[in-house]
């Protein structure tokens, strides 16, 4: 990569890009982990303009979520975002940008907004192919269990969690 990783807050203007990454690492990473019934539920295509508007007000725009993007070169590469009761609720990074600590900086990032809102820990249910990733930042596996999905789709996950540093950073 010959220009750098930026992190920053999300814009209105990035609901498509967050559809597109969703889509892309779902499909590509998630794949050998889950069925195709899972990954179409998880995941629905086409991207319409529907779904660009509801990303919009839902995480972007809503006021009790933070959401925040990668960008290199100006396009957004990966994103995440917690809600203010501490629930990471997504952490995406495009495949082609896989593996370079883009998801790491994002996480820590999303900590450190998560430590702002006062909060001590952050928690998810992690899909199979990502629990790693997550005991690596240092989450830990409460469990195993399930995410509901789109139309009553049910899929396997580890319910995880971080306790924060109690000092804002």
């Amino acid at each position: 990569m010959d220009s750098p990783i930026t992190i920053e807050p999300a814009k209105p203007e990035d609901a498509q890009a967050l559809l597109e990454i969703h889509a892309a690492a779902v499909h590509q990473t998630a794949a050998p982990y889950y069925s195709h019934e899972i990954l179409n539920n998880w995941s629905r295509r086409p991207i319409t303009s529907d779904r660009i508007e509801r990303v919009r007000q839902r995480w972007i725009e809503h006021p009790d979520r933070r959401v925040i993007v990668a960008r290199h070169s100006g396009q957004v590469v990966g994103y995440g975002f917690i809600h203010k009761d501490g629930e990471l609720q997504s952490l995406y990074t495009h495949p082609n940008y896989g593996r370079r600590g883009i998801g790491a900086s994002i996480l820590a990032t999303l900590e450190r907004e998560a430590i702002a809102l006062g909060l001590t820990d952050l928690r998810l249910n992690a899909s199979l192919n990502a629990a790693a990733f997550y005991q690596k930042q240092g989450f830990e596996v409460i469990e195993p269990g399930v995410h509901q999905l789109a139309f009553g789709q049910e899929m396997p996950c580890f319910k995880m969690r971080k306790a924060l540093a109690n000092h804002k950073q």
